[in-house]
């Protein structure tokens, strides 16, 4: 699912100026619904003080996604850039912890 929602980033990034706001929308709602997955299977055992940092990420996607949606292309495309590079180093790093847990 995370390499499908990485090409799905690149894509939009690729088409911004054909991309409308519902669909930013829709796609900021994926993020979102990705951050979250991670942070309930990924982080779920984590004590809570470790993962305000995902916690706040996720308040704040979640309160602001109207106004993400209605930023003016290059903005947008910075946005999906960094999100595109946050999912791809959160998905590294729980695939290492999984592969350092079969080899103990």
């Amino acid at each position: 699912m995370v390499t499908a929602l990485i090409t799905e980033i690149q894509q939009a990034q690729a088409s911004l100026p054909f991309l409308n706001r519902a669909d930013r929308g829709a796609l900021m709602i994926r993020i979102l619904r990705e951050l979250k997955t991670h942070r309930q299977e990924a982080l779920g055992n984590v004590p809570a003080e470790h993962c305000v940092w995902i916690d706040r990420l996720i308040a704040s996607v979640s309160s602001t996604i109207s106004e993400i949606a209605n930023m003016q292309d290059a903005e947008f495309h910075r946005v999906l850039n960094e999100f595109e590079k946050l999912i791809a180093t959160l998905d590294d790093i729980s695939h290492a912890e999984k592969r350092s847990k079969t080899i103990h």
